[in-house]
C-alpha cells in the first residue's frame, strides 16, 4: 500500500509543504513535515530539513505552525548524523547569514540547537579545511559567522541565538566584539535590546569588555551626531536620547545582580581620561546603588577636576598641545547631559545622581564649585521632582555649615533661585518655613545669605511673612548679638521689598490692629508691615553699637528701593540726631562724643555708631531732596550746622591733644575710641562736602579745614599708638566711599575744572591729601579684591567708578613732573587686576569708561608708552608696576607676541634694577609658556648666571666668562633669577607630567615627551653648576627632584607598552647620564662646603633645615629612575644604564678625618677599659668557685 505522503505527481517536498501551507492546513503541514524528518532515508531527512529552514524565514508563517516546526527542527538535530549537521550548517552559512535576504529570525532557534548537537558531537567530521572533532567544527563554524557581515536586521536574532549557545570564553569574546562592531549598524530603536544581550554575555567573565564596547560606541554615536547637528532633527534627537536612556536602565538593573559589572563600570570610570556624557550617565545611573554610589561620585568629581585642571593647561600651556587632547567645556557637556535627562535619560537613574554629584562639587573650594552650581540651578529649572531636596539640602547646608566651609557659591545659588524661580519657590513653603526658624542662631553670613533668598518670596507668602516678622521680633531681644543683627537685617529688607503705595505718610501710617496682616498683599497690607517694622527697628536703636550701625547703613538702602517711606525715615534720622548733637549753634564741638562712648571696667567701647548715623543723614537727606526738598530743610540745617561747627572746632574742643593718654584701659582707651570715631566723622563730613558742595570758595575752605582737622587727629593718634615713631595712620575705608575717593581723584588731577575752579584750588592746596587719597584707594582695592561679587546693581556702579579712576591714575601717570608715581602706577596695577578678577564679563564698559573705546587694545596703548617713558627716564620702579599692569592687559587679549618682543628687548638692559629685571623675566617666561615648547631663553639665561655668578666644578676665577647673552643677568639679578627660572622650569615639569598621565600613548607622542624633557635636562645641567647662594640652592634641589620624578614616570609608560626603544629616549638617557648626574653630584657635594654667604646664623639655620629635607628626597628620586632605567632596559634588551656613574656623594660623604679621630679614641679607650675588664672576669671565676 502506497504511504499516504507518497509525493505524488512528481512534486518535491518542498512544493508539497508550501503548498499545503497555502492552504492553510497548518496540521497536515506539521504531519507531513515530521514525517519526512523522521523516515529511514537520510537524503529525504535532511532535504526536508533544509526546507523547513527555508520555510521558516517565510514572514506569513503561522506563529504556532513556526513553533511546532521549529521544535521538530530542534528534535532532528540533536540526533541528527555528523554529515547532516554539516549540510546544514553549510545551508545556513550560504542560504542565511552570507546572503542578502532578510531573515525574520526563526530559523537562528535551529542554528543554537546545531552549535550545541556540533559540541555533544564525538565523531569527525571531514570538510575542505581539514578534519575537525565535533567540539572543533562548532568552533570553525562560530569563527566563520563572526566573520561574515551581518546584515543589520539579523544582528538581534544572532545575538539572541549565541546566548542559548555554550561557548569558551574565546569564543564569547569573539562574538562581543562582533555584536560590538556591529551596533552601528542596527537602528536605534535596536540598540537597547542588543545592550541586553550583552550585558547577559558579560556573565561569562566579559563585563570590562562590553562596559568599554558600550560606552565606546554610544560615545562615538554623540560625536557624530554633533558633527551632523544641522541636519539632525528634533526626533532624531530624541530617538537618540531614548535609546541611551533604555540602555542606561538595563545597565543599571543588571548591576543589581551582578555586581562585577558594577566594579567594571567603576573601573571603567575611574580610568576614563576624558568623561563623554554617556560615560557620565552611566556614573550617574550607577550613584542609585548604596555599593557603588560613594565610589562613583569619588570618581565623577575627579574626572569634573581633571578636565577643569586640563582646560587651564591646555590654555596656560604650549607644552601639552602635541601630547593632550584638548578638554572638552565642562559646561558645555553637562549641558548635554541635562539636556538628555530632560528627553528621555529616566530621572531616578541619572537627575538624582547628578544632583549629588552638583552639592558634592559646589562643596568644594575652586571652579568645581562653579560646576556645582551650574549644575543644580539647571536641574533645580528642568525638574519639577528635584526641586524639593535641591531647596532642603542647599538650605540644610547654608544653614548647618560654618562660613568657612559654606562657599560664595551656595548664598549665590540660593539668590538665584529665589530671584528667578519665586513661584517655585512658592511651592516648597513648609521646606522654607523650617529653615527660617533656625536663621537666627546660624553664622551672620550664612543668615544674610539665606534671608537674602527668602524676603522676596514672603511678599507672596503671607504665613512665612507672619512668622518671619514674628521670629525676628524674638531675635531682636536674644542674648547672642549676632542673634539681634541677623534680626535687623531680616527686617529692613523686608522693608526693602515691601513697597508701599503712593499715598502714604507719615500721618497716615496703618497700625497691625488695625489691618489684617496675613490677608491678601495689598498696599494697605505692605503699609501695616513696614510700620510695625519700624516700631522694632526703633527697638533695636536701643541695642548695643553693632545692631544701630547695621539699622543706620540699611536706611539708605531702604529708601532707594522703597521712597515713600521717607517721612518714618526722616522722623527716625531727626530723633536720633538730636540725642547726639549739640542743638545750641554756638556750642563746640557739634557732635556729643562723650554720650556715644561707654565706658567699661576693662575697655570702652562705641556706643552710639555716630559717624554711621551722619553718613545715613547725608545720604537719606540727598536722596530725599531730589523728590521732596521742602520736607529735608530742617535735617538739612542741622547738618550743615554740623560740617560748620567742626571747621571752627580744634583737638581741645574734642578734649584730644598731643599730652592726652592713649593707653589700651581707662582714660587711655576712652581717648582711643574718641579718635578713631572722631576720625569716621569727618570722614563723613569730607565726603558729604565734597559730593553736595557747590564747588565755591566756601566749600573749598570747609573741606580744608575739616581735613585738617581730621589729619590731626591721625597723626596724634598714630604717633601714640606707634611709641612715637610718626608712624602714618590707615584709612578707615568703611566712612569715605570709593565714590568719594574718585571725584577727589578726578578734582586733584584733572586739567581743566572751570565749573569750580575756586574749589579746586582749594583743594590742590592741601598738604597730603593726594597721598591720603591713594591711600584710601589703595584699601578700597584691597577690600574689593577679598569681597564676593554681588549680582546687583552696585556691580555695574563700581566698574563705572574703577573706570572713572584709572583714567584719572592715566592722566596723572602722562605728566612728566607728577608726584608719588611709584604709588600711582602700584594702583593702576591693582585696578586692573580686581577688573581681571571680579569683573572681566565688564571689561567692554570698564575700557568705554577710561578710554571711550570698548576694545581693551585701546587701552592697551595707554600703558605701554608710560612704560617706556618710565623706562627712559630710569625710574624702574614706576616701571615695574606699569609691566605688572601691562601683563593684566595681555592676559585678557589674544595676542602675546608685542609683549614678549617687548621683554626679549629688555633683557639687553643691563641697567635694571634687580627687582624690575625678576619682574621681566617671570612674564617672559609665563608668556613663553603660553606661546612655544622651546627652553632657548631658559637655557640661555641659566647659562648667563652660571658665567656670572661662577661654576662650581671650576676653582679658577679668571676663567669665568665676561660675555653673556643677556645683559640684565648682572651679580645682583642673578641670585633673584634663579628661582624665577627654576618655578618656570617647575611648572614645565608639571605640564609634561599631565601630558604623561593624560596623553594616549603614541611613538611620536612619547618623542615629544623625551624632547620636553631633554630640554628640561639641559637647563638644569647648568643650574646645577652655578655657585648658587646657599640659601636658594632649596629651590634647585625641589626642581631637580621633579624632574627625576617625571622622568621616571616617563620610565614606566614606556616599560607599560613596550614598544621599542626610542631614540629620543636613548639621548634623553644619554643626557642624564652624561651631564645632568653627573653635575647633580658635583651639586651635592658643594652643598656640604661651609657657606660663604653672608645670610647670617638664622638664615644659614633654616637653609640647612631645608636642605635636610630636600637633599635625602632627591636622593631617592635619582635611585628610583635608575632602577626603572634597568627594568626597562631588561625588557628592551637595550643599555640605557651605560652612561650613569654611580657616586659616594648620594646622601652622605664619610668625612675621613672625623672617623679617623673617632677610630683613634675608640682605641684608647678599649685600652683603658682591658684591665678592670680582666679584673672583673678573675672575680667572677672566683665566686663561681665558691
Amino acid at each position: 500500500m502506497a504511504n499516504k505522503y507518497e509525493i505524488i505527481n512528481n512534486q518535491s517536498e518542498e512544493e508539497r509543504m508550501k503548498l499545503l501551507l497555502k492552504k492553510n492546513n497548518s496540521g497536515k503541514l506539521v504531519e507531513f513535515a515530521k514525517h519526512l524528518l523522521f523516515e529511514k532515508r537520510i537524503t529525504v531527512s535532511t532535504k526536508c530539513a533544509l526546507s523547513l529552514l527555508s520555510l521558516l524565514e517565510e514572514q506569513n508563517l503561522v506563529k504556532q505552525v513556526a513553533l511546532d516546526l521549529t521544535a521538530a527542527l530542534n528534535t532532528y538535530v540533536s540526533s541528527a548524523q555528523p554529515n547532516d549537521l554539516k549540510t546544514i550548517s553549510l545551508h545556513f552559512l550560504e542560504s542565511t547569514i552570507k546572503s542578502n535576504v532578510i531573515s525574520c529570525g526563526k530559523s537562528f532557534e535551529v542554528l543554537g540547537q546545531l552549535l550545541n548537537s556540533l559540541e555533544a558531537c564525538r565523531e569527525t567530521f571531514t570538510s575542505e579545511e581539514g578534519e575537525f572533532t565535533g567540539a572543533e567544527y562548532r568552533s570553525h563554524l562560530i569563527n566563520k559567522i563572526c566573520n561574515i557581515r551581518w546584515l543589520p536586521n539579523n544582528i538581534l536574532h544572532l545575538g539572541q541565538m549565541f546566548q542559548d549557545v555554550t561557548t569558551s570564553d574565546n569564543e564569547i569574546t569573539f562574538v562581543i566584539d562582533k555584536i560590538s562592531s556591529s551596533l552601528h549598524l542596527v537602528k536605534l530603536d535596536v540598540v537597547p535590546q542588543i545592550v541586553h544581550l550583552l550585558l547577559i554575555s558579560a556573565t561569562k567573565g566579559q563585563h570590562k569588555k562590553v562596559v568599554a564596547a558600550l560606552s565606546n560606541y554610544f560615545n562615538q554615536l554623540e560625536e557624530k551626531d554633533i558633527s551632523n547637528e544641522e541636519d539632525m532633527t528634533r526626533d532624531q534627537e530624541s530617538e537618540r536620547s531614548q535609546a541611551e536612556g533604555t540602555s542606561l536602565v538595563h545597565m543599571s538593573y543588571a548591576v543589581k545582580h551582578d555586581l562585577e559589572l558594577g566594579k567594571a563600570i567603576s573601573h571603567h570610570i575611574k580610568n576614563t581620561k576624558n568623561l563623554r556624557p554617556f560615560t557620565l550617565g552611566l556614573g550617574l545611573s550607577l550613584t542609585q546603588h548604596d555599593r557603588f554610589s560613594e565610589q562613583i561620585l569619588t570618581c565623577l568629581k575627579g574626572g569634573v577636576s581633571r578636565a577643569l585642571r586640563g582646560s587651564k593647561l591646555w590654555a596656560t600651556s604650549k607644552f601639552i598641545h602635541g601630547v593632550v587632547e584638548e578638554n572638552k567645556d565642562v559646561k558645555k557637556l553637562l549641558e548635554v547631559v541635562l539636556k538628555k535627562t530632560n528627553e528621555g535619560w529616566d530621572y531616578a537613574h541619572v537627575t538624582e545622581g547628578l544632583i549629588k554629584l552638583g552639592f558634592i562639587l559646589l562643596d568644594c573650594p575652586g571652579p568645581e564649585s562653579e560646576v556645582g552650581l551650574f549644575i543644580l540651578e539647571e536641574c533645580y529649572k528642568l525638574h519639577v521632582h528635584c526641586r524639593g531636596s535641591v531647596m532642603r539640602d542647599l538650605l540644610h547646608r547654608v544653614v548647618t555649615s560654618s562660613p568657612l566651609t559654606t562657599g560664595t557659591c551656595h548664598s549665590r545659588l540660593l539668590v538665584r533661585i529665589s530671584r528667578r524661580s519665586i513661584q517655585l519657590l512658592l511651592s516648597q513653603s513648609n521646606t522654607l518655613q523650617d529653615n527660617l526658624t533656625n536663621v537666627p542662631m546660624i553664622p551672620l553670613k550664612n543668615a544674610r545669605c539665606v534671608l537674602r533668598a527668602l524676603v522676596p518670596v514672603m511678599r507672596y507668602d503671607t504665613t512665612l511673612r507672619d512668622s518671619a516678622i514674628l521670629i525676628f521680633r524674638k531675635s531682636l531681644f536674644s542674648k547672642n548679638p549676632d542673634s539681634r543683627r541677623i534680626a535687623v537685617f531680616g527686617l529692613t529688607e523686608m522693608m526693602k521689598k515691601f513697597k508701599v503705595g503712593e499715598n502714604y505718610s507719615q500721618s497716615s501710617q496703618l497700625s497691625c490692629s488695625q489691618v489684617q496682616v496675613h490677608l491678601m498683599v495689598t498696599d494697605d497690607i505692605n503699609e501695616a508691615v513696614c510700620t510695625e517694622i519700624s516700631l522694632l527697628l526703633k527697638r533695636g536703636l536701643e541695642q548695643q553699637g553693632s545692631v544701630r550701625s547695621d539699622i543706620y547703613k540699611r536706611l539708605s538702602s531702604i529708601l532707594s528701593n522703597n521712597s515713600k517711606l521717607y517721612p518714618m525715615i526722616l522722623q527716625l534720622l531727626e530723633e536720633r540726631l538730636g540725642l547726639v548733637t549739640e542743638p545750641d549753634p554756638g556750642i563746640l564741638p557739634p557732635v556729643k562724643l562723650g554720650s556715644c562712648i561707654a565706658v567699661l571696667p576693662d575697655q570702652s567701647v562705641l556706643r552710639e555708631p555716630v559717624m554711621d548715623l551722619l553718613g545715613a543723614a547725608f545720604t537719606c537727606c540727598n536722596l530725599i531732596r531730589s523728590r521732596e526738598p521742602d520736607d529735608v530743610m530742617k535735617l538739612d540745617e542741622l547738618l550743615e550746622s554740623v560740617i560748620t561747627r567742626s571747621t571752627k572746632s580744634d583737638l581741645e574742643d574734642w578734649d584730644l591733644d598731643k599730652g592726652a593718654e592713649f593707653s589700651n584701659s581707662g582714660v587711655g582707651s576712652r581717648n582711643s575710641v574718641t579718635a578713631l570715631t572722631l576720625t569716621a566723622v569727618l570722614e563723613v563730613l569730607l565726603e558729604n562736602e565734597l559730593l553736595k558742595g557747590k564747588g565755591t570758595t566756601e566749600s573749598g575752605e570747609k573741606f580744608k579745614k575739616l581735613f585738617k582737622l581730621m589729619y590731626s587727629v591721625q597723626e596724634v593718634l598714630n604717633e601714640k599708638q606707634s611709641g612715637g615713631r610718626g608712624k602714618k595712620s590707615k584709612a578707615n575705608v568703611a566712612h569715605f566711599s570709593l565714590r568719594a575717593v574718585d571725584t577727589l581723584l578726578e578734582y586733584l588731577i584733572a586739567n581743566e575744572m572751570t565749573e569750580h575752579e575756586e574749589f579746586v584750588g582749594n583743594l590742590r592746596t592741601i598738604t597730603n591729601l593726594l597721598t591720603w587719597n591713594l591711600s584710601l584707594l589703595g584699601e578700597h582695592l584691597k577690600k574689593i579684591s577679598t569681597e564676593d561679587v554681588e549680582e546687583n546693581e552696585e556691580c555695574k556702579d563700581r566698574v563705572y567708578t574703577l573706570g572713572s579712576i584709572t583714567k584719572s591714575l592715566l592722566l596723572h601717570l602722562t605728566r612728566d613732573k607728577s608726584l608719588y608715581r611709584d604709588q600711582t602706577a602700584s594702583l593702576l596695577d591693582k585696578s586692573l587686576r580686581v577688573i581681571h578678577s571680579s569683573h572681566v564679563d565688564q571689561l567692554e564698559e570698564y575700557c568705554e569708561t577710561v578710554t571711550g573705546s570698548s576694545e581693551i587694545s585701546a587701552l592697551r596703548d595707554k600703558v605701554v608708552p608710560l612704560f617706556h617713558k618710565a623706562i627712559i627716564a630710569e625710574d624702574y620702579s614706576e616701571a615695574q608696576h606699569l609691566l605688572s599692569a601691562m601683563d593684566v592687559l595681555y592676559s585678557m587679549s589674544d595676542t602675546q607676541e608685542e609683549l614678549e618682543e617687548l621683554l626679549l628687548k629688555m633683557l639687553d638692559n643691563p641697567s635694571l634694577t634687580s627687582g624690575l629685571a625678576k619682574e621681566v623675566v617671570t612674564i617672559l617666561l609665563s608668556s613663553l609658556r603660553r606661546s612655544s615648547d622651546k627652553l632657548d631663553v631658559h637655557l640661555a639665561l641659566a647659562t648667563d648666571i652660571t658665567a656670572v655668578l661662577g661654576d662650581i666644578e671650576t676653582e679658577d676665577e679668571d676663567s669665568m666668562i665676561d660675555e653673556v647673552k643677556y645683559k640684565v643677568v648682572t651679580e645682583n639679578s642673578a641670585p633673584k633669577l634663579i628661582p624665577v627660572i627654576m618655578s618656570s622650569v617647575d611648572s614645565i615639569l608639571t605640564d609634561i607630567e599631565w601630558g604623561i598621565q593624560q596623553g594616549s600613548y603614541s611613538d611620536d607622542q612619547s618623542d615629544l615627551l623625551c624632547q620636553y624633557l631633554t630640554q628640561v635636562a639641559s637647563v638644569l645641567s647648568v643650574t646645577l653648576t652655578c655657585k648658587t647662594p646657599h640659601n636658594i640652592t632649596d629651590v634647585i634641589s625641589k626642581t631637580t627632584n621633579k624632574f627625576y620624578k617625571t622622568f621616571t614616570l616617563l620610565i614606566k609608560r614606556e616599560s607599560t607598552h613596550n614598544s621599542g626603544i626610542l631614540k629620543s629616549l636613548e639621548k634623553l638617557a644619554k643626557l642624564v647620564g652624561t651631564s645632568t648626574n653627573q653635575k647633580l653630584y658635583s651639586f651635592l657635594i658643594y652643598l656640604e662646603q661651609p657657606f660663604a654667604d653672608d645670610i647670617g646664623a638664622a638664615q644659614n639655620a633654616a637653609t640647612l633645615r631645608k636642605q635636610a629635607i630636600s637633599v635625602p628626597g632627591l636622593v631617592f628620586s635619582v635611585e628610583q629612575c635608575e632602577r626603572n632605567l634597568i627594568i626597562l632596559s631588561k625588557k628592551t634588551k637595550t643599555d640605557l644604564m651605560e652612561h650613569f656613574k654611580r657616586s659616594p656623594a648620594r646622601d652622605f660623604k664619610v668625612n675621613l678625618k672625623v672617623l679617623e679621630e673617632k677610630l683613634s679614641k675608640a682605641d684608647d679607650d678599649d685600652e683603658d677599659s682591658e684591665q678592670p675588664k680582666k679584673k672583673r672576669k678573675k672575680g667572677k671565676s672566683k665566686a663561681a668557685d665558691e
